[in-house]
């Protein structure tokens, strides 16, 4: 995403929709799975402890001096074993799992802690009127298993979380896809495109927003299509009393002979008037471009003589300006478009190129192919253009450079309206190689043709 206004960078939706709803599976995840660690450990030792009470219930008749360890026992960790002890009712000691453990009769029934030899151990001591039965567990042998059970427990949880990220990237990603064609909908639609963005794909939320957006384009291009109007009525109305000073400053010329006291201010006049006429008849070939009415003819335009004659044409503003105007050329190309219009596109390159390169400077006209597609390039040794004002060369009355150089502000507008009413790709690049401007033109080769006509 790009840096919005302000200096604050733009937020991406998907990357918020990831983050937080990740963020939250992952906390919902650890909360869960520590809470069923805590709950499973508690579970564990209550049912620890009602197998405590389970077997005294069952350790009745014992007879004295009975030993536990005499029955045989498959191999195993004698710390996994519950120690059970039974007293009569003198408190003689009747039998012991164990008895090298001495853990103390307990006084009362019911469960509690004890401590022997360094040794933690969980109680359950019954007590009735002829005997008392103690059954005993040790606690790390207890806390060890509920650890086991209860991380038993968390296990499924703990994999279901990098689980659930990948549930949540594949649905958000389907989530942006339908923001995404509704975005290139618009991207892939021409400036001039007066059809609504479809709705078709798009989520239901986001449809007010496609309908304001259709209703503003909708404004946008009334608006548009109100200016250039009025440019074209303008420029139109304005041909016909500018042709008229036009024609009454040479018969005042005429009438005055060669007064010379007159002559300078006359041929500013007339100066002034050509200047007038050209910017009205440059309005009206952007207006002509820039219309939908008008489309441009397809035909297959040979655009090698067609460079040479705009050369031709501006061969003696040049050669009055002391510009080596040369064409570089290894491929006669044939192209798809307007002859006329692209004959304007030319002519106002070399034009503009003209105004901006010193007396003595170079224009180049390179015409080639690269990668299947004709290129024209023209290039000069003027200033060039500063890297800010690039983006806006093509704005009409817009001029990066002095206002000391004679100019309408018009010509690249008018360049880039007709390429891009003839599908053709208009460029301007700073060169690299030293100062001057590099204007390049990509255009369709004309079908049913193969490859360029090589000279």
């Amino acid at each position: 995403m790009t840096a919005a206004s302000g200096g604050h960078r733009a937020m991406s939706l998907r990357r918020t929709l990831r983050v937080s709803l990740i963020a939250l599976m992952t906390a919902l995840g650890l909360v869960t799975a520590v809470a069923s660690y805590i709950l499973a450990g508690d579970e564990a030792n209550d049912f620890f402890d009602n197998q405590l009470r389970q077997i005294a219930l069952y350790v009745w008749s014992v007879p004295a001096g009975y030993r536990a360890d005499t029955i045989g026992a498959s191999p195993h960790d004698p710390e996994d074993d519950f120690l059970i002890q039974v007293w009569n009712r003198d408190g003689t000691a009747i039998m012991s799992s164990d008895p090298s453990i001495d853990l103390p009769r307990g006084t009362a029934t019911g469960l509690s802690d004890a401590t022997t030899s360094g040794i933690d151990w969980r109680v359950y001591t019954a007590i009735t009127a002829d005997r008392t039965v103690q059954v005993s567990q040790q606690t790390q042998v207890r806390e060890e298993l509920a650890a086991d059970a209860s991380l038993r427990a968390t296990v499924p949880i703990v994999l279901l979380i990098p689980l659930s990220w990948l549930m949540l990237n594949w649905t958000i990603g389907r989530i942006i896809d339908r923001l995404d064609q509704v975005a290139a909908d618009v991207a892939a639609r021409e400036a001039r495109g007066l059809d609504p963005i479809s709705a078709e794909s798009a989520p239901i939320e986001i449809l007010p927003l496609i309908s304001a957006v259709n209703d503003l384009v909708q404004r946008l291009q009334a608006a548009l299509a109100q200016q250039r109007r009025f440019v074209a009525d303008a420029a139109h109305e304005l041909r016909t009393p500018l042709a008229a000073i036009s024609l009454q400053v040479g018969n005042l010329m005429a009438a005055i002979g060669g007064d010379a006291k007159y002559a300078a201010r006359i041929a500013d006049l007339e100066a002034g008037s050509a200047r007038a006429s050209a910017v009205v008849g440059q309005l009206l070939r952007l207006a002509r471009f820039e219309s939908n009415i008008a489309t441009p003819r397809e035909q297959h335009v040979q655009l090698l003589p067609l460079a040479i004659e705009s050369l031709e044409r501006f061969a003696p503003m040049a050669e009055h300006r002391s510009i080596d105007l040369g064409l570089d050329q290894d491929a006669a190309p044939i192209v798809e478009g307007d002859s006329e219009e692209i004959r304007v596109l030319i002519d106002n390159l070399i034009d503009n190129a003209i105004r901006y390169t010193p007396q003595g400077g170079t224009i180049d006209l390179i015409i080639r192919v690269a990668n299947g597609c004709p290129v024209l390039q023209v290039r000069d040794t003027g200033p060039g253009i500063p890297a800010a004002s690039l983006p806006r060369v093509f704005e009409r009355f817009y001029r990066a450079s002095s206002a000391e150089i004679e100019g309408s502000g018009l010509g690249l507008a008018i360049a880039k309206a007709a390429a891009d009413r003839n599908r053709v790709a208009l460029t301007l690049e700073n060169r690299a190689d030293r100062s001057g401007l590099c204007a390049t033109l990509t255009f369709r080769l004309a079908a049913r043709l193969s490859a360029p006509q090589d000279i």
